[in-house]
């Protein structure tokens, strides 16, 4: 995304914290940190970031933007068909019709976000999503196939300099093996 452009703004920020604080999370879930979105927080966890996105942004974005027009009311639209993808592909059972469910879905969101923001390139994650279908169908539930174990290594792999820019270069740097 361009610097510069606002998706969500100080202000919905600012209604996304208050919100938080008045939520009463289930006891399973680990609440997210009160001030992500700032530089002083720095990186969540896939844990933070699901807790954020499949609870705290649709209380308050529906709470906003419901009865918004034109923007607002289109990206509002497409969020909820990530988050319900999202739900979807993290259910314990699944069937043929969740899976298509989740294609439609998610191949909706991908669209979409080409009509909102069509300066913005597709990331590898966008692509990867496109084919989560798929797994289900191949696999079954992501809980068959994920783990923390995932979690951890990601974290390992942030440490590693593979951008290729000039510094500090880790042990673990990919580019220094023979």
């Amino acid at each position: 995304m361009p610097r510069g452009r606002v998706v969500l703004g100080k202000d919905v920020m600012e209604a996304v914290w208050a919100d938080m604080a008045l939520t009463q999370l289930p006891t399973w879930l680990t609440a997210a940190p009160r001030n992500w979105g700032t530089k002083e927080r720095g990186k969540l966890s896939a844990d933070e970031w699901r807790v954020i996105c499949l609870i705290h942004l649709p209380i308050t974005l529906i709470r906003l933007w419901s009865n918004a027009t034109g923007r607002k009311k289109a990206m509002l639209r497409n969020f909820m068909d990530l988050v319900n993808a999202v739900q979807i592909a993290h259910l314990r059972d699944t069937s043929q019709h969740q899976i298509d469910t989740y294609n439609q879905l998610i191949f909706r969101y991908v669209a979409g976000l080409k009509n909102l923001f069509p300066d913005v390139k597709l990331r590898p994650n966008h692509h990867v999503s496109l084919h989560i279908g798929d797994m289900l169908n191949l696999f079954g539930p992501t809980n068959s196939h994920n783990a923390s174990f995932y979690e951890r290594y990601i974290k390992f792999l942030h440490r590693i300099n593979i951008n290729q820019k000039i510094g500090a270069r880790s042990q673990y740097d990919l580019h220094s093996i023979p």
